[in-house]
């Protein structure tokens, strides 16, 4: 199951480090269903998430 936290774990295993902004991990998660790593149901799954976690804003720093 995709979790805000799991979708951050993939972020910091493939880049070495912290995601800075909600867009950033969604730049992420669109780069990872171009590649075909995430099917179409997962990527919008993890684009809702993010869109509706308390730091919805892109520029915003993450917290979860």
């Amino acid at each position: 199951m995709m979790n805000l936290k799991s979708i951050k774990t993939a972020f910091f295993e493939a880049k070495q480090y912290e995601p800075n902004s909600m867009g950033e991990l969604l730049n992420f998660i669109k780069t990872m269903y171009i590649k075909g790593e995430l099917s179409i149901s997962e990527y919008r799954t993890a684009v809702m998430l993010l869109e509706t976690s308390d730091t919805s804003n892109p520029g915003q720093k993450v917290n979860a």
